[in-house]
């Protein structure tokens, strides 16, 4: 299984809005979730929301300067 994050960025600062399991690489079901969306998106290949999130945070966010992660969908919040 995989999970799916769905969010947009605001400036250096990615909000993410949604969280989703999928099985892996299941493109029929993220372009379902994702229908119309046309903000920021990716499936990471872990089991929790809290590791996406927290590979989000330093694969997207951490090298920003000044840049912050937001996690609307589940509340947590990734090691600076």
């Amino acid at each position: 299984m995989s999970v799916l994050l769905i969010g947009d960025w605001d400036g250096p600062v990615l909000t993410i809005t949604g969280s989703h399991i999928v099985a892996d690489g299941d493109q029929k079901a993220i372009d379902e979730l994702l229908n119309g969306h046309d903000g920021w998106a990716y499936e990471y290949l872990v089991d929790r929301h809290a590791e996406a999130v927290q590979l989000a945070y330093d694969q997207e966010v951490g090298p920003e300067p000044g840049g912050d992660l937001v996690d609307d969908a589940g509340g947590f919040e990734p090691t600076r």
